[in-house]
């Protein structure tokens, strides 16, 4: 859920560092409060400990994809509501194969402008605020 006070915390999880960090910059220096990890079994680990409230999720990971992740933490009752923003090279494949799990995410594709990122983040967070008021 978004936080009413404070800064957003968003989870990035790209399992290559550079892409990781450049997020991670990009995105604290708009004042979000990130984590990175770099595996996608270890941020639902923390992610189930302390649910952030923003996950942004690359979708080609080794040993689990982001797709995976995203079943595990939907059926999860403390992360089932934690706004997912995948972030792909091939966003409308992306889409069409969350939404056919049944899965309702939000799909950044790569590349993509520092502009189009803040804006993606923001949007996530502001329906995953109106989804948990309703």
């Amino acid at each position: 859920m978004t936080q009413l006070s404070g800064s957003p915390r968003v989870l990035v999880v790209d399992d290559e560092p550079e892409h990781a960090a450049i997020v991670a910059t990009l995105l604290t220096r708009r004042g979000f409060s990130v984590q990175v990890m770099h595996s996608a079994s270890r941020a639902i680990e923390q992610a189930l400990a302390s649910p952030p409230d923003l996950l942004l999720l690359d979708v080609f990971m080794p040993a689990m994809d982001g797709l995976t992740a995203v079943d595990t933490l939907r059926r999860d009752f403390r992360t089932r509501d934690v706004p997912i923003l995948l972030v792909t090279a091939s966003a409308d494949d992306e889409r069409v194969r969350a939404r056919q799990r049944g899965l309702h995410v939000n799909v950044l594709a790569k590349p993509f402008r520092t502009a189009e990122l803040v804006w993606a983040v923001e949007l996530a967070l502001a329906r995953g605020a109106v989804e948990a008021r309703s």
